[in-house]
């Protein structure tokens, strides 16, 4: 395993958010206690729970000027979001851990940032972040048939077959919707491609997850 780390395989990006690019400089003088407290009020928010009173408490009891704890507590809020949005089967802890490193972020710091990221706290923060993810609508039911129509005012479509469609959305709601055999022909053969496109993707080695 190779002990260095590209900068493109960062977990976050290409481009660094201006809020963790400056984290680094607004920790100068933080001691990991009072960092520990804000973690823990960040991961507390991270799970869906009102963190006003305690970040308020932090407020008045730290030396620190409070616009340099807003852009503390901003980092580092951006950096665990981000984090935990990659599945930790490809976002390993060494890597993660010289990701910060390279930010020149302290190493208490750092393996405090991992010990929540790869902890057991890990699981109730995805479940919190999928629940603040936009939804859509699922399909709960999909009924199709072939109908020919008859009498039309257009003889261009007299006795042409269409396929008709009616889906039944999670929310309840019901969507028809008439497509011409030749289109519904070319929606599949869109659709395979698709398919074919994303096949062939994860065939390349770029796209595997390296041990």
């Amino acid at each position: 395993m190779s002990s260095g780390f590209a900068k493109d395989s960062s977990f976050l990006g290409g481009r660094i958010p201006p809020e963790i690019e400056s984290l680094s400089k607004n920790l100068k003088d933080v001691d990991q206690e009072l960092f520990r407290k804000i973690l823990k009020a960040v991961v507390s928010a991270l799970e869906g729970k009102d963190c006003r009173e305690v970040m308020k408490s932090i407020a008045e009891s730290s030396v620190i000027p409070q616009d340099r704890l807003s852009h503390i507590v901003a980092g580092m809020y951006r950096v665990l979001s981000e984090a935990i949005r990659i599945p930790t089967a490809s976002l390993k802890q060494e890597a993660f851990k010289e990701d910060l490193r390279e930010l020149k972020i302290s190493e208490d710091f750092i393996t405090d940032f991992s010990s929540v990221v790869f902890g057991n706290r890990r699981a109730a923060l995805e479940s919190a972040a999928s629940q603040k993810d936009p939804q859509l609508p699922t399909i709960e039911n999909f009924n199709w048939r072939v109908d020919v129509a008859i009498s039309t005012s257009s003889l261009a479509r007299a006795l042409q077959p269409s396929v008709l469609m009616q889906m039944k959305l999670s929310d309840g709601s019901f969507h028809r919707f008439e497509v011409p055999v030749s289109k519904f022909h070319d929606l599949r053969y869109n659709v395979a491609s698709i398919l074919k496109e994303m096949n062939d993707l994860e065939k390349k080695s770029i796209l595997k997850i390296q041990d």
